[in-house]
């Protein structure tokens, strides 16, 4: 990676970090990027150079949260879905549950579930296969975790992995 892109993804990652702490206060609409650029100490020219809106920002800060844990944890296809990491997937999802509650409470699903595709979703391929394939498992992971998220994580994570694991063996 290059050092100018080091420099940029820290940047987007102060900022959007800065947003997701904002968003404790106030909903999205209310966040002015002055209150972004005060609290990440950046200006705003660096705010519109990184993002062209603040639900990119969150989209953008749930990536980043999977590429880490990932990086963490040492999972490497994180940008695809494999059933051996359905465990890890959602204990990830349940370490981050604060974060989750907060983008349902905020009326921010559309931004989690943009953060799927982004992470999941291969809009570059020329095989239509492999696109209808991760658009199915992206979408289907975003509803199964949508539902956790709505009944507040009432089953643990590895009782979620064996549900994921049940519905995938029913269809086949």
């Amino acid at each position: 990676m290059a050092k100018n892109d080091i420099t940029s993804e820290f940047l987007k990652d102060c900022m959007a970090a800065a947003v997701m702490r904002l968003l404790e206060q106030w909903p999205l609409d209310k966040i002015q990027v002055k209150q972004i650029c005060d609290a990440s100490g950046y200006h705003r020219a660096s705010w519109f150079r990184a993002f062209h809106s603040k639900s990119e920002a969150v989209t953008y800060h749930m990536v980043r949260l999977w590429q880490l844990y990932c990086e963490r944890h040492d999972l490497k296809e994180y940008n695809d879905w494999v059933i051996d990491n359905a465990e890890a997937w959602f204990r990830y999802n349940y370490e981050i549950r604060d974060t989750l509650r907060l983008l349902q409470r905020r009326g921010l699903m559309n931004e989690l579930a943009d953060s799927f595709t982004a992470t999941l979703h291969d809009h570059h391929t020329s095989d239509p296969i492999r696109a209808y394939h991760t658009s199915m498992f992206a979408f289907s992971l975003y509803g199964i975790l949508r539902e956790w998220i709505i009944r507040d994580f009432d089953q643990p994570p590895e009782a979620m992995a064996r549900i994921v694991r049940d519905i995938i063996a029913s269809m086949l």
